[in-house]
């Protein structure tokens, strides 16, 4: 008889333990997760130049590409589930195949091979900047479209039907390193209809969470950010001045069965990202912080529940708790070599090698390590066996060296940032007393300025809004630029070859006047146009065997080197701190992106009943 109770005991255990796990209940939702994940994202689209080393956080969760790559470094099923190579022996013609798995965009349209040709036709075009051009140049006709000189109808792209997408390579390829090359969330699939109305209608679709369709997991719901087309002078902003990014689970990712639960493939219902004061009330003690110490006062006190924003002193606080990753982002200055004081490859050395690049990291103080070279740790060599920087040694010092003194006068350009409105708004509510020298990019930026200053150059520094410093960045208005490299890729082609001018992947203006015989390219951001190395670069793209192909590309980071066009100072580190209530937390990612498609916040259902109540009460008192 015991034994038959203590069954009974056991199997009623059971059932309940299965309750808990199952499927929402009627008219449930889900879970609303508050994080403060990464900065103020400056924009969502992912085939443009990103200025946020984080951007790929948050485009991870919202894009999906062909294929990913694991934290083992191994090729992996994504938005395509399988692949296989073929040579036409009719046409001689080496071909691959994409088999696109049963998803569809967020508005509900099925995911289509065009989707994934449309983006990458548009990285292509050559009216657009894209620093991503250079990883679809094996596709046969690539090229040639990217410097105006050829057609769409050239392009080595074509859907066999909507699941099964065809790419033709200009001669023979290794699978592999395609593979590795486009598993990259920056050539995710796009949306024509969308991006084109969007652009007829003179508007950026990638900041109107109305105007966006995600194929990832999770779409953009909402983005409570000001924009700076919007007037803003007669508003009345209150202390509730929200500034935020809410991810919205996308209901018809990997669904296909309308019987199939809604939490079967993405289990959390939101994600509300924070940037600046958020949905809450202004805290008048708290007037005078940074926002990353606000972030992380806010974590403390349980009102959010992930934090992977830090300074130096927040990263610190909780670096015994942190879990952190590797990211293959950095930061650096570019050089204008046509600037007159720049133009000699002797005084950009000089200057690049009295960069303290130990002090920068420290200086950020955030799990940065000092560059030592154009490719970062991380980065294929042959495979993913072998590291491309451990096998090409240090080609910069981390610390200073001592160099000549020079003559003439050049400016710092950096960016703010916030958006100038975001900023001005800010400070209302903060009654002034926000200090915006906290700014990291001003501060590194200084740093150079009074290095360079003591080797007997004036210089000065300049910091832009996005829109101005985009402005600055496409005219090559500027003297030295200080960017982040943000490229997402496991190949050092990829950071090499964007210096060589057929490979810089910046538009072109092309009028049918100005149509000729001849390929037509800008150079990259630096103006730098050095045949040898050009030359050097072209001679990579189709190279098979892989050790050869290693050896011509450490030949070209150290031609690269010797010109300096830019110096790399530190590669970005990742980190983040959960609250004991979160849970599933998932990077299986080489790039150390996050899968959060199964995160769990326990007691959910009182802490969003709880933060229901404070919204309606917020709302009553206004």
């Amino acid at each position: 008889m015991k034994r038959i109770i203590a069954l009974l005991l056991c199997a009623v255990f059971c059932l309940g333990m299965l309750a808990g796990c199952s499927s929402l209940k009627e008219n449930e939702k889900g879970a609303v997760i508050r994080v403060a994940l990464t900065q103020y994202p400056q924009t969502l689209d992912p085939a443009v130049i990103q200025l946020n080393a984080d951007a790929e956080t948050i485009l991870s969760l919202i894009f999906e590409p062909l294929v990913t790559i694991d934290a083992d470094g191994k090729i992996q099923p994504a938005l395509s589930t399988e692949w296989y190579y073929k040579y036409d022996r009719i046409y001689q013609l080496h071909k691959m195949y994409f088999v696109i798995k049963e998803t569809s965009w967020s508005d509900n349209r099925p995911v289509r091979a065009d989707d994934v040709i449309y983006a990458w036709r548009r990285i292509l075009d050559p009216a657009i900047d894209s620093p991503y051009a250079s990883l679809l140049y094996p596709i046969k006709g690539a090229r040639s479209v990217k410097s105006g000189l050829g057609t769409i109808d050239d392009l080595g792209l074509a859907a066999v039907d909507d699941k099964l997408l065809e790419v033709t390579f200009e001669e023979e390829y290794d699978i592999d390193l395609f593979l590795e090359s486009i598993a990259n969330v920056h050539l995710s699939p796009a949306r024509e209809d969308i991006i084109t109305r969007s652009e007829k209608a003179g508007d950026d679709w990638a900041s109107s969470a109305g105007s966006m369709a995600c194929n990832g997991p999770f779409r953009v719901q909402s983005m409570e950010m000001p924009h700076e087309k919007k007037d803003k002078e007669d508003q009345d902003w209150t202390e509730n001045f929200a500034c935020r990014l809410v991810l919205e689970r996308n209901a018809y990712y990997m669904r296909t069965d309308d019987e199939q639960a809604l939490d079967k493939y993405v289990l959390p219902y939101r994600i509300a990202c924070y940037y600046f004061e958020g949905q809450y009330s202004y805290y008048p003690d708290e007037s005078g912080i940074t926002q990353e110490q606000f972030q992380a006062n806010r974590f403390d006190s349980g009102e959010l529940f992930m934090l992977g924003v830090f300074n130096k002193d927040t990263y610190a606080k909780y670096e015994s708790k942190l879990k952190k990753y590797s990211t293959l982002n950095g930061y650096g200055f570019y050089f204008n070599t046509a600037n007159e004081v720049l133009a000699d490859a002797n005084v950009r050395k000089t200057l690049s090698a009295a960069l303290d690049r130990n002090a920068f990291a420290e200086l950020l103080g955030t799990g940065a390590v000092p560059a030592t070279g154009y490719v970062p740790a991380g980065v294929f060599n042959t495979s993913r066996k072998d590291d491309f920087r451990k096998i090409g040694g240090d080609l910069f010092q981390a610390s200073a060296v001592e160099g000549g003194r020079g003559r003439g006068s050049f400016t710092i350009t950096y960016l703010i940032p916030e958006n100038k409105y975001t900023q001005k708004d800010y400070a209302r509510l903060t009654r002034g007393a926000v200090d915006y020298s906290q700014n990291v990019y001003e501060k590194l930026a200084k740093q150079a300025a009074e290095t360079w200053s003591k080797l007997g150059y004036d210089v000065g520094t300049n910091g832009l809004y996005y829109n101005e410093f985009i402005a600055a960045l496409k005219a090559r208005d500027y003297d030295v630029i200080a960017l982040n490299t943000v490229m997402g890729s496991v190949d050092p082609f990829a950071y090499l070859a964007p210096y060589a001018t057929q490979y810089s992947g910046t538009g072109v203006e092309i009028s049918v006047d100005e149509a000729s015989d001849d390929e037509i390219f800008n150079p990259h951001y630096t103006n730098l146009d050095n045949k040898e190395y050009n030359e050097l670069i072209d001679s990579i793209i189709h190279i098979k065997d892989r050790a050869q192909r290693a050896e011509k590309l450490h030949e070209a980071e150290k031609l690269l080197a010797d010109l300096c066009p830019s110096a790399p100072v530190l590669w970005y580190g990742g980190a983040y701190v959960a609250s004991d209530e979160l849970s599933g937390i998932k990077s299986d990612s080489w790039f150390g992106y996050f899968d959060l498609r199964n995160l769990k916040l326990s007691d959910w259902r009182d802490v969003n009943a709880k933060e229901e109540e404070e919204s309606i009460a917020r709302a009553a008192s206004n």
